[in-house]
Parts: structure tokens; sequence; C-alpha cells
């Protein structure tokens, strides 16, 4: 057996002579002995690491101020009952007034032998060696004429004319210190051997990660597959400060033509927050056109001021335990959007999300399958498929919800060619209102995509006039809340000012007008008549577009409540 290479810092020459004592007594360490108190032992301890030593021996407030400075364990000299009897015998005879001065290792027990003897001596405690002085200074004035402590209360004591005894450690308390440093060094070696078994362990099925501490600093990293980390440490520092309380985090970076998958996890090890970054290639689509996965960082912004909205959202929300979702709803409505809604709500930033048609998920399934860090499927694209394709994506959809993944299916419309998808018992149907079904969010979404653009463009309009969002609530709007978007970036692309009026709504609209004549899709005699009557009927059309709202109505035809009564009376 090895002995333990033991580096022993003796605070004063005194000691020397009983460790050297001491040590022939004990084969198990290998002692090396220096004489340094307090500060001037800091360089020695560092200087015995370096040299390969396993374990240093000190005493008092030497060993305090050399174990923060070495990662190896350092063992303190205590003072044992036996030493204050011996210095207690020894002052026991001296005349005077006595004290005794040193850190808590010293003044603790003196304290409690004191207390049971009933031995009149005075037990001042100190924090730092710099205090010494004070306090001695203090106990002169008070008549005090011997100092008992350890190397810098007797060397302070001398310089303001105290006697002095230095307490000095017996061979108990030595071969005491022999004993724990063997039981420490044990300990220490078996939990060196743990880490050691874990970073092989680590090394090999935990190919590519990075661990850093609340303040971002790298605690740990293993590279297989890269020279280093493959994002900057300090962007994910920055990640940190941001969001330091999120517990999982899965993002998607591009690399080139590939795809980065980077997961986040925070660990808690003996109450400090540590946040382990793992990195892996997202496995390579088998379809022709690589379909769009991402993280969905934040939810998704849905307006829903009105009741067709919410109620759709509501819909959603009462049934997100559910793994599969069909959304029925025309072109432009938003369903990839609440798509996205459904996901951030089911699995948070924990998985991923992934937008393709049917015939992408055909092909990605027929070849290696989907990246398992893949928690969504939204496909459309569903009236492109034959009718052994639609029964393949009925087996594809069960497979895919027995995996874990949710599955949501997007429709324009209940279409019979559909109905083992439309109609399958273990999907939640959710109905997306078309934009003239939602004409109170029409004012909302329009002030929103105003200042996206703001934001994103750089276009100067930030308000829409109430003139002009009730044009736009007044339009029928075929391509829906798609259409809306396309015409407001057209409009605050050419406006130089900073607000949108009736005049250049009315001017895109116009435009539209011309594509899709006023009188489309109206019954064939609506035009019929006289003026009167076919005011009345648009009157009427209007009333019933906006469920009997006057106020609404009124605005809508630019007219005031009391004329819009007027007419009705007519």
């Amino acid at each position: 057996m090895m002995k333990i290479k033991t580096l022993f810092i003796a605070p004063y020459p005194a000691m020397t002579p009983l460790i050297d004592e001491c040590r022939q007594e004990d084969p198990d360490l290998d002692i090396h002995i220096e004489v340094a108190n307090l500060q001037e032992a800091i360089p020695l301890a560092q200087a015995g690491e370096s040299q390969g030593y396993d374990v240093i021996i000190s005493r008092g407030g030497t060993a305090k101020l050399i174990e923060p400075e070495v990662a190896i364990p350092v063992i303190d000299v205590h003072v044992s009952g036996y030493d204050m009897l011996r210095v207690l015998t020894l002052a026991n005879d001296f005349p005077g007034k006595k004290a005794i001065v040193g850190f808590s290792n010293i003044t603790l027990g003196a304290k409690a032998i004191t207390d049971v003897l009933d031995i009149e001596i005075e037990v001042c405690t100190v924090e730092k060696a710099g205090e010494v002085d004070s306090i001695l200074e203090e106990l002169k004035d008070k008549g005090y004429e011997l100092i008992m402590g350890d190397v810098v209360t007797i060397e302070a004591a001398a310089k303001h004319r105290l006697e002095g005894i230095l307490i000095q450690s017996g061979r108990e308390a030595i071969f005491e210190a022999f004993q724990r440093a063997k039981s420490v060094h044990r300990l220490y070696r078996r939990k060196e051997w743990e880490i050691s078994f874990l970073h092989s362990l680590l090394a090999e099925t935990a190919n590519n990660l990075i661990v850093l501490d609340r303040q971002g600093e790298v605690v740990y990293q293993n590279w297989i597959d890269y020279d280093s980390c493959p994002v900057p440490v300090d962007e994910l520092s920055a990640g940190i400060r941001e969001n330091p309380d999120q517990t999982r985090v899965l993002t998607v970076q591009e690399r080139g033509q590939r795809k980065l998958k980077q997961k986040r996890i925070l660990k808690d090890i003996q109450g400090k927050p540590y946040y382990l970054f793992d990195f892996s290639e997202m496995k390579e689509s088998a379809g022709l056109e690589a379909f769009p996965v991402e993280a969905v960082s934040q939810l998704p912004m849905i307006i829903a001021r009105s009741e067709s909205m919410a109620g759709c959202l509501a819909a959603m929300e009462h049934h997100l335990e559910s793994d599969s979702f069909i959304l029925i709803g025309e072109t432009g409505t938003g369903k990839r959007l609440l798509s996205r809604y459904i996901h951030f709500k089911k699995h948070d930033r924990k998985g991923l999300y992934a937008a393709l048609t049917a015939k992408q998920a055909l092909t990605e399934i027929e070849g290696e399958g989907f990246d398992d860090d893949i928690k969504t499927l939204y496909m459309n694209g569903i009236d492109m498929l034959n009718p052994n394709e639609i029964s393949n994506l009925q087996g594809l959809v069960k497979a895919e919800r027995s995996r874990g993944r949710t599955v949501i299916l997007a429709f324009e419309k209940e279409d019979p060619a559909y109905q083992s998808l439309l109609f399958d018992e273990q999907s939640v149907r959710v109905n997306v209102p078309a934009l003239r079904e939602r004409k109170e969010d029409i004012k909302a979404l329009a002030t929103y995509y105003i200042a996206a653009y703001h934001g994103t463009l750089g276009t100067s309009p930030v308000k829409l006039k109430d003139e002009a969002a009730m044009m736009l609530e007044g339009y029928s709007w075929p391509g829906n809340v798609a259409e809306l978007r396309t015409l407001l970036k057209d409009a605050v692309t050419e406006e130089k000012g900073y607000v949108i009026g009736r005049a250049q709504i009315s001017r895109h609209l116009g435009r539209k007008q011309i594509q899709h004549p006023v009188n489309a899709g109206l019954p064939a005699d609506f035009l019929q008549g006289t003026l009167d009557e076919i005011e009345k009927r648009i009157i009427h059309a209007v009333m019933k577009e906006e469920h009997d709202n006057q106020t609404r109505v009124a605005e809508r035809l630019g007219i005031n409540r009391s004329t819009l009564w007027r007419k009705l009376k007519q």
C-alpha cells in the first residue's frame, strides 16, 4: 500500500520535534514538515499541491487560510482538552489577571473548561488576526498581565509587553489529526474515482455537451463531433441571463444545409443552478424538399375579440390532452398559426414543431422516420392525395400518435372524400372562422400587422384611422387573414406618413373591386328596381351581416343612426 503523501505546515517551530516524533509511529503517512504561519503558509500549500501531495495538515488560523486556496484536503489540528489543561496548569500559579485570546478553535474549548472548573480567566475570540492588537491593548488597560493563545497572539503580546504562553498541540491532537487525514484521504480518493468513472461514462454516452454555472462560466464540456462548442459560449450565457429559470428549452439552428438541435436543461446540484447544453444534428428529411422544423419559443399571438374566434380558441384549450386535431377553415384563415398555438400549449419549449404536406409525411415515414424531438406534426395538402394514400395517411396518424406526437391535419372544407380522416373519433375537430365571420378582430389585426411591419421593415405608419378600419371591416375578404396582411403590407410600404387613412385603404380596396366586381356572388335581381329599393336591400344585407347592430350598420354605411332608423321605417 502506498503511503499518503502529507505536507504538515507547523505554525510555530516548537511543534516540529513533536510532529517528527509522532510520524515515526504512523507508517501510513509520508510526512514532510514546513514551518509557516498564516499568510506565509499559503504559497507553501500551493506549491505542495502542485508537487503531488495528497493532504495538508496545519493548525488554527493557518489551516483556515490555506483551505480555500488549494483543491486537496486540509486537516486542522484541533486544540484538545489535554492541551488546554496543560496551559491552564502552567498559568495557574501565575499572579495577576489572565486571559485567553485566539480563534474559535482555541477559545470554544477554553471557555468550556474555565466555566466547568470555575477558573477566573477571560476568554476573547477573534475572527481575524488583525483584531488581536486592539483586544490586547484593551486587556492591558484593564490590568491583565498574562495572555495565552496561538502564535499570532503571543507575538502581539510581546509587542504590548505582556507575558505570553503559547497554547501548543500535544501528541493526542497530532495523532487525532493523522487519523482524520487518513480518513479524509480515503473519502477523497473514492470521490476522485467516482468522478473519473462518471467522466469516462459521459465520454461514451453524452457525446456533445457543455455545462455552465449561473454566471455563464464553463464547468464541464465534452466534444466528439465538434472541435469545440458549436455555438459561442457568450450566446449560451446570454440565454441563461435572459431566462434563468426555464427548466428545459429545445431550439433549432441552421448550420449550412443541416439543422443543429440545442437542448438546455436546468439542474440543481447541492443548491446551486447549473445549465447543461446538449447538441446534436437533426435527422435529415427523406423527402425531396426539406420541411420547416422549429422550436416555437413563445406563445403565438392570436387575436380573438370576436365570439367566433374566441370559441375556436376555447375548443382547442379544452382538449389539449388530445394528441390529434382536425382544423377546418378556408385558405388564409390561420390554421398553421393555430397549430403552432396548440403545439406551444401542449409541449411548451420541450419539443419541436414540423409543418409539412401530407405527401412529404408519407415519404418521410417510408424512410428513417421523423426526428425523435419533433413533438407536433402539422399536415396540409391532403386534397393532393389519392384514395390509397389517404388510407396510408390514416395509418401514419395512428402510428405517430402512439409515439407520443401530436398530429394536426388541416382541411379547407368537409369533403366526403376524406371522411375517414375528418370524422376520426380520436381527433378533436375545430372550425376556424373566416375573417368575414370575425369582423370585430379586423381592427386589432390591422394594428398588429402595422406594428409588426414598422418593426421588421422600418415602415413609417404607426396608426390606422377609425374610418379606414371601418372600410376594412366592410370588405368580405375572400382571402381571409392572409389577404388582410398582404393589403396592409402594400399600404404601409407605399405610405410615407405616420397614419393610414380612408384614402389609402380606399385605393387598395378599389384595386380589389376591379378584380372582384361588387355584384359578384349577389342574387341576379339584387340590383334590379328603383334606387330606393336597391338601397333598402343593401341596408338589410348589412343589417344581417352585423346581426342587427344599428350602430355598426350606420358606421359602415357612413350615415348617422337617426338617418338609418328613418330609412328602416320607410
